[in-house]
């Protein structure tokens, strides 16, 4: 099963998404802490992790570390401007609120990058 960490600050919105996923047969594992990244995936060991623009030290975190660089990034943006978020070091970008067909386009695309 394609497994996704979800790191965001807005718990409520979140828990909406991974209901979602979760009837997408993902499995779905959430988190607002930061700190708990590194724990969870040693042990969730994710495909991709879904972090908020906001969380922008996880992903430079996850991208430095050799352990994890090959774990995709999606990020996720309530930001416009596109070129500010490709800055960051994520394989790919979802505006905020979702699409839900095209959040779908995009993890495909990545757990097909990932296997």
């Amino acid at each position: 099963m394609n497994k996704i960490l979800v790191v965001n600050n807005d718990l409520d919105s979140m828990e909406l998404l991974k209901s979602w996923l979760e009837t997408k047969t993902y499995e779905v594992k959430i988190t607002t802490n930061r700190e708990e990244v590194p724990q969870l995936i040693r042990e969730f060991k994710p495909g991709i992790v879904m972090a908020d623009i906001m969380q922008q030290q996880v992903i430079t975190d996850l991208k430095e570390n050799e352990n994890t660089r090959d774990v995709r990034v999606l990020l996720m943006s309530g930001y416009t401007k596109r070129q500010e978020t490709l800055e960051i070091e994520a394989d790919d970008v979802i505006e905020k609120p979702f699409n839900l067909p095209l959040l779908e386009f995009k993890l495909n695309k990545l757990f097909k990058k990932v296997g």
